[in-house]
């Protein structure tokens, strides 16, 4: 039975709060807060990278946001009050003063906790690749310190550049430092789990990629993405509107583990909705000289259907150029990476055109529509950040990174934050995206797909701003051999670098 769920409704989330070497990095310096907690920052390098071309273009004019929840619709329970003190969307800031204090484990003290955060902006086959994790945790982190930090630690972030396969560096720098690892992602996490694992330090990250990664243990996602589960929104979305394309449908992927494991999820579950695959092509996730062989082949195959996992630049955009030039026709899915602001403007031509995305994200354009989205967006402008869907996923997990160490007070460690991250059992990073459950890390089976239209992206489904359709029958359970390679428990953790 599919459903739709409003996530611009309110404070649903208030119960919660009762109960190496060479891996470069910078520093978040701490920040005070003014007397009225107003988030700002002045973090240095963040202005110094401020574009009005980093900023969506969405309505920038002070709206008032639907207050009235329908979360407790047929029932008996009394709709909850109004938290005091400041929100981000409708969750209160798990930010402010307080007295926790005791250096309580690596990485903490009376006065701080330290943190990393991380990307790929180092990539030279992509300079710049996911900056916005960066630039949100950064945000974040001054937004929270000027808040007061937690209970009055205030928060200290590095934030590492793993360049795609410099991952284990990372990991190798941040071990024996590191309080947790907070809001990263790495296009290829899989180089860099093993050594993550056997030095024991915990994250919660904004997305993970490889199997390994995706059930390792001590981490917690905000949305999961297992390796072994999968929403099949988008799939069913193009079975409705595009049946005839469904029985002819081909893959690309770049020649590296991020896109390959991908594109193996894909061919394991969609078919299980009667998709058909005939061919997969694989592609130098560097670039290629001449993509027209790929294009001429998708061709003379009839396939009218292509999943393209990589990244949107210039990857993407270089293949879709050539398919134009080649009068080559057909209707294109993508994952939620491709949502940001310079794959919009790079479609001022109009060459990436029926590009269809599937988010778990409410759009930056539905801002006058959602709270969470618009004070997300509020914060990343005072700062000049580059914002993005992965942004937002980062801001996600930083504020379940931060409601849990709230809760652990001056008992903060690492346990105690899995712990309570893992105890939290309906997760909407303050309306931003689906609800999720962290603790049982398995992918939520509701999801909204947008296209790529000229230099904007426009909602397909569900057309109600604010909603995502969900569905029980999207959610597919499936193996692969990456999934096996993982080694997982009962409890679907992986063993494989631990056995």
């Amino acid at each position: 039975m599919r459903s739709w769920v409003r996530l611009i409704s309110p404070l649903i989330l208030l119960a919660l709060f009762i109960g190496a070497c060479g891996g470069s990095s910078r520093t978040s310096g701490n920040e005070s807060s003014d007397s009225n907690g107003t988030q700002s920052s002045n973090s240095e390098e963040a202005s110094e990278t401020s574009s009005s071309d980093n900023t969506p273009e969405v309505p920038q004019e002070e709206t008032s946001h639907d207050s009235s929840s329908n979360a407790n619709e047929g029932t008996d329970e009394q709709p909850l009050s109004e938290p005091e003190g400041p929100t981000f969307g409708d969750l209160p800031w798990p930010c402010g003063p307080g007295d926790a204090s005791g250096s309580t484990d690596q990485g903490v003290t009376d006065d701080l906790i330290l943190i990393g955060g991380g990307d790929d902006r180092g990539f030279v086959g992509s300079l710049g690749l996911n900056v916005t994790q960066t630039d949100t945790i950064d945000a974040f982190v001054n937004t929270c310190n000027d808040l007061g930090g937690i209970l009055g630690r205030q928060i200290e972030v590095e934030l590492y550049d793993a360049k795609i396969f410099e991952v284990s560096s990372v990991w190798l720098d941040a071990c024996p430092r590191m309080f947790m690892m907070v809001g990263e992602g790495f296009a290829v996490d899989g180089f860099g789990e093993e050594t993550r694992v056997q030095c024991e330090l915990p994250h919660i990250p904004a997305w993970t990629v490889s199997a390994a990664a995706a059930h390792g243990p001590w981490m917690i996602q905000p949305v999961p993405n297992p390796a072994d589960r999968m929403s099949l929104s988008i799939a069913s979305w193009i079975l409705e509107n595009y049946p005839d394309t469904v029985t002819s449908s081909g893959t690309m992927f770049g020649n590296f583990g991020a896109t390959i494991e991908n594109k193996d999820k894909v061919l394991a579950s969609y078919p299980q909705i009667g998709f058909e695959f005939d061919i997969n092509l694989e592609y130098n996730i560097n670039g290629e000289d001449d993509w027209t062989p790929f294009v001429l082949s998708l061709k003379e195959a009839g396939v009218k259907h292509v999943y393209f996992t990589g990244t949107c630049l210039p990857n993407y955009q270089a293949f879709r150029a050539a398919a134009a030039v080649n009068d080559y026709e057909a209707i294109y899915s993508v994952d939620p990476n491709f949502y940001e602001d310079s794959c919009r403007r790079a479609n001022n031509d109009g060459v990436m055109d029926k590009t269809y995305i599937r988010s778990a994200y409410v759009p930056f354009e539905e801002r006058t529509s959602s709270k969470a989205v618009d004070d997300y967006l509020t914060i990343m402008e005072s700062t000049g950040g580059e914002v993005a869907l992965l942004g937002m996923q980062t801001a996600s997990a930083f504020m379940l990174w931060a409601t849990a160490a709230k809760a652990c007070a001056s008992e903060l460690t690492r346990e105690c934050v899995l712990q309570e991250a893992a105890a939290i059992d309906l997760w909407t990073g303050g309306g931003l995206h689906v609800p999720s459950d962290p603790g049982v890390n398995e992918t939520p089976p509701c999801g909204l797909v947008l296209e790529l239209v000229d230099d904007s992206y426009v909602r397909v489904f569900p057309e109600e701003v604010g909603t995502f359709a969900c569905d029980d029958d999207w959610s597919a359970s499936f193996t692969t051999e990456w999934s096996e390679q993982a080694k997982l428990d009962e409890n679907r953790v992986s063993h494989q670098f631990t056995d």
